[in-house]
């Protein structure tokens, strides 16, 4: 017989970190791992969007971004992991220094492939880019609840300077996909009228 899906554990508000500890549904560490699992979620969606607009020549840069986006929703359950467990030490955490290196060389190759960007651009465009605007912000918002959760107990250096550099990436992204399918994306202005 199959297991059942619900375990009626956390019907009191209760839930389990990776060790064991009990938590509170709604502490800062539940809500920062929390987020990242949203963040993750949208990432499925653009992922899909992105396999739907795929040019007919598919460009190199087309083609790391969807390998990094794929291999993005396994390293996120690692960071969560991360964040699930309180470390003494940064030497214990899953996600490793290196890992913030290859995202600024990532922001940097898409970025490279993009039309230079007039500050600020209202976020539009294609679904595929859209989506990534909203990874953007859910990844915006997932580093202030890891920083939030930062003040009370130390999170592993590594997490933060990832989180951060992983907003870079998803916005380049955005940007890059507009770019490659022909969608200009309008500068801010003041508006005539509501």
């Amino acid at each position: 017989m199959p297991s059942r899906l619900y375990t009626r554990n956390g019907d009191g508000g209760i839930t389990h970190l990776s060790k064991g500890k009990k938590i509170e549904k709604h502490s800062q560490r539940v809500n920062a791992y929390g987020t990242l699992y949203e963040l993750n979620a949208f990432i499925g969606q653009a992922r899909a969007y992105l396999a739907q607009s795929r040019p007919q020549m598919v460009p190199n840069e087309w083609e790391t971004l969807e390998q990094f986006l794929h291999d993005l929703q396994h390293r996120l359950f690692m960071v969560g992991r991360d964040l699930s467990t309180a470390f003494d030490t940064q030497s214990q955490a899953s996600t490793p220094d290196s890992l913030t290196k290859q995202l600024e060389q990532l922001a940097d190759l898409l970025r490279n492939n993009t039309p230079p960007w007039k500050p600020f651009t209202i976020p539009e465009g294609s679904l595929t880019a859209t989506s990534l605007y909203i990874c953007t912000t859910v990844c915006r918002r997932a580093e202030r609840e890891i920083w939030a959760l930062n003040k009370m107990e130390k999170v592993p250096h590594p997490v933060l300077t990832f989180i951060n550099r992983l907003s870079d990436v998803l916005f380049a992204a955005s940007r890059y996909v507009n770019a490659q399918l022909g969608v200009h994306e309008e500068a801010t202005r003041v508006p005539d009228h509501y």
